[in-house]
């Protein structure tokens, strides 16, 4: 009788084995049923082989050289046909023309097990999406702006400190990502909770704690990202996270702490987000049947997300501008000289807001960089109603859309010799232009980065200080190795390079 059960079971594992086998078989034929050129896919892995052994900004960068001639490419996560957008007209439509055939992103949303990963402004759905994106807007405007501008000015003089005192007395080459990170996080810390702290001053810092846990890539950690952002089916099965479960916990506590202090003292800040989210939560229209606990982790959510791509994007951007910068002597001059020529026009020691946007190579330099190394390698929707994507075309229902930001940035008829540094490309550009969709490291349409123009203020900031007490020399290979750890680009290591003193 044992013998028989086992024999039972077994015929049952090798038959389920047996269909899961021919389920996937038959899923790897989905692209090339419809005409579509594809990416030939690994058993189980699909287009995700590489997972842990190498980053997907490399992988998406090598899959942008192998295809160039392509528009889209069909891919697969693991067994799930999916779609990469390749060229800017088709990434207008996508994410512009008819984002309402598009309208969320293809990652893990468990509302039970992760509310703060699934309510935060990027990952949440459609329509709550739309009320929250309306109701935060307000947070980035150009008068707000102008205010934390005068805190990023503060926190930037303490950055120049921090590297006199950490690499110039010590003589050793700066880890550019942990320290901008402290940059970062000590201005984030003031612009969401209206506190002041200095990572850099190494003081207890509540916001440091929380980055240690942000964005410490680890390969367990990768792998969760990984499955929550690309396999959410997966990420549903094993309760996996947005963000870490010590990173959660710091952000509530500390914003419980806030909010009572607040509510004790009866004092607020207009300036920082949780003043706005307190008003918020007292006008807000919850689904019916929502429970106070809902908006309370809609407002931690949003705190979250701010946090992570304040303090990650910006940290990332200026680790690889300064590099570049390093590594390029001629264009660091002449982003002296101007900064230096604002100086002098405007008479003030340190530039403030209108004046940082008047440093036309800053910006340009700033752009070519994120032109070059765009943080976030591509931007994912799902498609909620099938749609004609071109005349042979139809994408169905479901299947998740990956418009491929390093194939658009990298493409020779957008940016000729895209692999060249070379600011001069955006030097009558703003903030405010995508250059005919061919430049994309903000997306695009209404899901866009909401926290833009406060990232690119902290990246002006800081440059315009250290670029004037300090000349940037090469102390690493010109082209940083990318962490296969991190979902979005980060150098493996840190980055680094020598700063000398101006005399």
């Amino acid at each position: 009788m044992f013998g028989f059960i086992i024999e039972l079971v077994l015929v049952f594992i090798i038959s389920c084995l047996t269909i899961f086998y021919l389920f996937v078989r038959s899923n790897y034929g989905y692209w090339k049923k419809r005409g579509v050129p594809y990416d030939k896919p690994k058993f189980i892995f699909g287009s995700l082989s590489f997972i842990m052994r190498r980053s997907f900004w490399d992988v998406f960068y090598d899959l942008s050289k192998k295809y160039k001639n392509n528009d889209y490419l069909g891919i697969f996560m693991s067994w799930k046909p999916a779609l990469m957008i390749m060229s800017k007209d088709l990434a207008k439509k996508v994410l512009v023309k008819d984002s309402d055939s598009f309208q969320d992103r293809y990652s893990y949303s468990g509302m039970k097990d992760d509310p703060l990963g699934s309510l935060n402004l990027f990952s949440i759905k459609s329509p709550m999406w739309i009320q929250m994106r309306n109701e935060l807007s307000p947070m980035f405007t150009s008068l707000r702006l102008k205010g934390v501008t005068e805190l990023m000015n503060i926190n930037s003089t303490e950055l120049v400190r921090r590297v006199q005192k950490d690499y110039i007395d010590k003589n050793k080459p700066v880890d550019l990502k942990e320290l901008f990170s402290m940059y970062t996080s000590d201005t984030v810390a003031y612009t969401v909770f209206g506190i002041r702290v200095s990572a850099l001053k190494d003081l207890a810092s509540p916001l440091w704690d929380i980055t240690q846990h942000m964005v410490r890539w680890t390969f367990w950690r990768g792998l969760e990202f990984t499955m929550v952002f690309f396999l959410p089916v997966i990420a549903e099965i094993f309760r996996l996270k947005f963000f870490s479960q010590p990173a959660t916990e710091h952000i509530r506590k500390l914003f419980h702490e806030v909010v009572a202090q607040r509510k004790k003292t009866g004092e607020s800040n207009d300036k920082d987000l949780v003043n706005h989210l307190l008003k918020l939560k007292a006008n807000l229209k919850l689904p019916v049947g929502s429970d106070a606990e809902l908006a309370d982790n809609l407002m931690m959510a949003q705190v979250a997300v701010f946090i992570l791509g304040s303090i990650e994007t910006s940290s990332i951007t200026l680790t690889y501008c300064l590099n570049e910068l390093a590594y390029h002597p001629e264009e660091q001059e002449k982003l002296y000289q101007e900064v230096t020529a604002m100086l002098k026009e405007s008479g003030k020691e340190i530039l403030e807001y209108d004046d940082l946007l008047k440093v036309k190579y800053l910006t340009a330099c700033m752009h070519e960089t994120l032109r070059k190394y765009p943080p976030v390698p591509h931007l994912d929707r799902v498609c909620n109603k099938a749609y004609q994507l071109t005349e042979n075309l139809t994408v169905e229902p479901g299947t998740p859309v990956y418009v491929n930001v390093v194939s658009i940035h990298y493409n020779e008829d957008n940016y000729p010799e895209p692999e060249e540094w070379r600011p001069e490309r955006f030097i009558n550009s703003t903030d405010s232009d995508n250059h005919d969709f061919t430049f994309l490291p903000f997306g695009e349409g209404p899901r866009f980065c909401i926290g833009k123009r406060y990232g690119m203020m902290q990246i002006r900031t800081a440059i315009a200080q250290l670029i004037t007490k300090y000349r940037f020399e090469p102390a690493a290979p010109v082209k940083m190795e990318s962490d296969p750890y991190s979902v979005i680009l980060g150098p493996k290591g840190g980055g680094k390079v020598k700063f000398v003193p101006r005399t």
